[in-house]
């Protein structure tokens, strides 16, 4: 490389450890940064290498595009086991402050795919749940659940952000394991607007049912955002003499 490369190269990292510091020390998870025409005038570089510097960061990922809205700071990322755990408890093991918004619930009578699912009748009266997870303030995934009123009665009259602990308390009803798929899929406009990312973006979409001594105690879809989620699993030889 010659001179010119190598000078263009170390002003490149210096404007990527100059960015670092500002998402390190002043900026959170959200956060518009600076456009490139702003820290061009700011950092006296050319347009060029600000744009280089800031893929960098985007790659690294503490940084992420919205096209037509910027540049942001990027929230937590997890690197999740497939297991049986409440979303909230989750996020604490991680040092990460969870949030749950309810956006509706009501009661209604389950279609044909809720009633396979739950094992009640088709008709059959249940409680739809829809909320939003985060953790630290960036939303993470998108849940509907649905839950028979025969094992709830009166769901709807307690506070649902963290339905498992309600189960456990209220009604004496602890989950004992899950059977789930895990599947991926882009994000339609509906969604995108619920997680606060771009149209099509990659989505992990986790169909679990919930079982206890009582049965089938939950149906729930859930649509995680893929650049916040990796999945981690342990995978052992099967033993083929059985």
């Amino acid at each position: 490389m010659d001179a010119s490369g190598a000078a263009i190269t170390t002003k490149r990292a210096q404007v990527r450890e100059i960015l670092e510091r500002r998402i390190r020390d002043e900026l959170h998870a959200g956060d518009v940064l600076d456009s490139e025409r702003q820290l061009v005038a700011q950092l006296g570089v050319s347009r060029v290498t600000v744009r280089q510097a800031i893929a960098d960061l985007v790659e690294a990922g503490l940084l992420e595009r919205t096209q037509g809205k910027g540049t942001y700071v990027t929230g937590p990322r997890i690197d999740t086991r497939l297991h049986l755990m409440s979303f909230s408890r989750e996020m604490r093991l991680r040092g990460l402050e969870p949030h749950t918004r309810v956006l509706s619930a009501q009661q209604e009578s389950a279609d044909t795919t809720v009633a396979e699912a739950l094992e009640v009748l088709p008709g059959a009266p249940v409680i739809r749940l829809e909320r939003l997870r985060l953790a630290d303030g960036t939303p993470m995934a998108h849940e509907i659940g649905w839950y028979p009123c025969e094992l709830f009665p009166g769901l709807l009259d307690h506070p649902l952000e963290a339905v498992y602990d309600l189960m456990v308390e209220h009604y004496g009803v602890t989950a004992t394991k899950g059977e789930q798929t895990v599947s991926a899929e882009a994000a339609d406009a509906d969604r995108a607007r619920v997680l606060g990312i771009a149209r099509r973006a990659p989505l992990l979409v986790q169909e679990r049912l919930t079982f206890a001594e009582q049965g089938v105690v939950e149906y729930s879809m859930s649509w995680y955002r893929a650049d916040r989620y990796r999945i981690h699993s342990t995978i052992r030889p099967r033993d083929e003499s059985r």
